[in-house]
Formats: C-alpha cells, structure tokens, sequence
C-alpha cells in the first residue's frame, strides 16, 4: 500500500490536475516537490504544460503582469513614447517602460514614478553620468515587463523600429498629450509659440502628426526646419492659449513653468 503510494506520487499529473495546482499559486519547483520529483524535475511542469496546452507565466512578478494598467497609465505610456520615454526588452519577447530625466526635472520623474510605482519593483532611481551638459545626472526608473507594454510595443514598433501612426495618434487623451509636451515641448515666451522637438520622426511622421492636430483639436501646426533636414512643430503664438488650455489640468506644480 505504502510503495503504491510513492509511485503514483511520481506519476505524471492528468491535466485537471496541473491546472488546479498552478491556479491554487504553486510554482514549478513547489510542483515537482509535491509530486515527488527530485531536484531538476521542476522541467517537467513547464513540458507537462506545454503538452496539454495549458498557458502559464512562472516568471517573476507573474502576480502583477495579470494587473491591468489603469488608463490614467497608459495615457502617460502613450505620450511619454513620444517624447523622452523608452520601450526596453531583455527577451524580445516581453517589454518595460523606462524613464529618464536630468537633474532639473526630477520632480517630474517622481510624478511619473507615483503613477507607475506598483508596477515598479526597484525603487530607488538609477543615476546615469553623461559626457555632455557639464556632466549632469541623468535619474531613471523602469517598470516590470507587462503584457500592456508588450501590446503597445508592437503597435508602436510594428518592424522592430519606433513609427508614428494615425493608430498611435488617436489613443492620445489631453494627459498623454500634457506628458508628450512636457517632455518634448517648450514655450517661446518672447513670440509665445509652442514648439515640439520632434526632430528624430520622418515627414511622414510628420504629417500624420499635423493632421491629429487639426482634425482632433482645430490647432495648425507647422513643420519647422532644424539641422540635417530635421523638423521641429510649431504652434503659432495665435493658437498657443488655445494648445495650453487643452493640457493645463494635467501638468503638475513641478512643470507649471512649461505653460507661462
């Protein structure tokens, strides 16, 4: 009876079974030792689940990948990828957020870090020093790996490479458009034109961009000649009130000095 017992410990578990143990929290390793595998049987769940077809994440942090962005979140995502923002991936297969800023703005980089922090499991700042700007630091976080980001990476990144589309255009709320500006966007106090650096998208890019405008918000952006056939865009100083007024409630104190 007992030697029964020990052998049908080791047996491969039907499908049910499986299931019930990975949806009851167990992870491979607390599997393999409940069935009474020894050390290095834990591969044997990921290939019993391969062979029964059953999805699973034993990855780090799998807890929190099943958390939903809010949409106060993946407004920010959509407009910080326009500006200073960054997708990173360490697989290929799964990406984070990363964010970055200067000394001068690290008050922003914590506004970013609150709206973010549950899905940030590093929480003190990296420091990066650069050999330009009078070595000032550069502080930055990143989120975990999330099946939002991912999405939103292949959306964005459809050959491998960042590309502006009217898809990616129309997702933008005024928050994503407030983030976009804040990152990228100045005022000219002295003609009171908005100008957005937008010098590393191609005119097509471009294009798409000024339409969004016009057609989301009646605001007539131009292109504006930068070095090495780059652009910036411009809003003229008789549509700048109009621009501020749309993004206004969604800076916080710490950028205030971006709208006049």
């Amino acid at each position: 009876m007992t030697r029964s017992r020990n052998i049908r410990k080791i047996l491969k578990p039907s499908k049910e079974e499986l299931t019930s143990m990975i949806q009851s929290g167990l992870t491979p390793y607390q599997i393999a030792e409940k069935l009474g595998y020894s050390k290095g049987g834990f591969s044997n769940i990921y290939k019993y689940c391969r062979d029964y077809g059953i999805e699973f994440d034993f990855s780090r942090n799998h807890e929190l990948k099943a958390i939903p962005f809010t949409q106060i979140q993946k407004d920010v995502m959509y407009g910080s990828i326009l500006g200073d923002g960054y997708l990173r991936s360490t697989s290929g297969v799964s990406w984070s957020l990363v964010f970055a800023h200067g000394e001068k703005q690290l008050e922003y980089l914590r506004w970013k870090y609150d709206i973010f922090e549950q899905f940030v499991t590093t929480k003190k700042f990296g420091v990066m020093v650069r050999d330009f700007h009078g070595n000032a630091p550069v502080h930055s976080f990143a989120t975990i790996s999330h099946p939002e980001i991912t999405a939103f990476y292949h959306l964005t990144h459809p050959n491998g490479k960042k590309l502006v589309t009217e898809e990616w255009l129309d997702l933008l709320s005024p928050l994503s458009l407030a983030v976009w500006y804040m990152d990228d966007g100045s005022l000219n106090k002295r003609y009171g034109t908005i100008v957005l650096s937008t010098n590393a998208y191609s005119l097509p890019e471009l294009s798409l961009m000024i339409d969004f405008f016009e057609k989301k918000y009646s605001l007539h952006a131009k292109l504006e000649k930068r070095r090495n056939d780059q652009y910036a865009l411009r809003i003229n100083a008789s549509e700048s009130k109009a621009f501020r007024s749309i993004i206004t409630d969604y800076v916080p104190t710490c950028m205030s000095y971006k709208l006049g």
